[in-house]
């Protein structure tokens, strides 16, 4: 946890901070418009029956979450209920949040939700307190920072427009972008490594991939040719060599210019995959963003033809 001066109760308040590539204002109604807060406030695997805001102070929250189907939630009821204390708009909100499970109520989370402008972009502060340290350690037991880190995942696909978009984000040199396919694991490890599937989609908009050639095993080495669609120019080949394979999970990538590429593949509820792609940046940060995005935008589309296909 990440505690500010300005947290009134650090050992009770967990503190979560994002970075999203939108203006404040739309960043704010994402916040308070029902029907864009239904689509990525539950954690994921879960959907929301019901969303209803009165966004004022003294309105009501009713925020009812489903859990997906089979075991463990069945498709169960999560009813979730509370009220706004602040309300001052594209800076602030502040609301309680009370979710019930299983029929019993489980402690009551103050939310404050600060909204700061940054050059174009939203720098996202949330602080979840608790009532008192016990009730807290309760909820991060239960997963509490998992949950708004899987939320605001979905937040970022909301925001850029990308259902399996879960952000990008930088820190110096590595780049590290995420997303979540609505496939099995084992599909999508098969998309992203094998050659003839390489070449549907490993390339940036106006570019293709000629060719692919992977041997897929610690040592073994990786060639993926580019080239522009159009065939204006020659092209280049991409290549290096595997130096840590562990099917269906990571994959590390050394590049014949030096550079580190780790990829990991992690089951999420509902049956989907959440793809992790962190690297060394080579080009400019938003060359790097715009590229890699467009390639994993790619994927996604792939994945789902392979999906209808089988």
């Amino acid at each position: 946890m990440a505690a500010g001066s300005s947290v009134i109760a650090p050992e009770r308040t967990l503190v979560t901070t994002r970075v999203f590539d939108a203006p404040r204002e739309r960043v704010y109604k994402a916040w308070t418009d029902p029907k864009q807060l239904a689509r990525w406030f539950p954690p994921e695997g879960f959907t929301t029956s019901a969303c209803e805001l009165d966004v004022r102070v003294g309105g009501a929250i009713r925020l009812d979450m489903k859990g997906p189907e089979g075991e463990p939630f069945n498709g169960a009821i999560f009813p979730g209920r509370g009220v706004y204390r602040e309300v001052v708009p594209n800076e602030r909100l502040a609301f309680t949040f009370k979710p019930e499970a299983g029929g019993q109520p489980m402690p009551t989370v103050l939310m404050t939700v600060q909204f700061e402008e940054q050059a174009g972009k939203t720098k996202l502060t949330i602080q979840q307190t608790l009532d008192t340290v016990a009730e807290f350690e309760e909820m991060v037991k239960t997963g509490m920072e998992q949950g708004i880190a899987e939320s605001l995942g979905k937040l970022a696909g909301v925001l850029s427009g990308r259902s399996s978009d879960r952000g990008v984000t930088v820190s110096g040199r590595q780049l590290t972008l995420v997303r979540v396919y609505d496939a099995p694991r084992d599909l999508v490890w098969q998309a992203y490594t094998d050659p003839k599937h390489i070449v549907k989609w490993e390339f940036a908009a106006d570019w293709e991939t000629p060719f692919a050639e992977t041997d897929l095993r610690a040592g073994g080495a990786f060639r993926i040719g580019m080239r522009p669609a159009d065939h204006s120019e020659e092209g280049f080949v991409f290549e290096g060599k595997y130096r840590e394979v562990v099917k269906p999970e990571r994959i590390v990538q050394d590049t014949a210019d030096g550079r580190v590429m780790t990829t990991t593949f992690e089951e999420v509820l509902g049956g989907g995959t959440r793809l992790t792609l962190s690297l060394e940046m080579a080009e400019a940060e938003d060359q790097e963003r715009t590229g890699y995005s467009q390639i994993l935008d790619n994927l996604g589309r792939y994945i789902a033809t392979l999906r209808r296909g089988r």
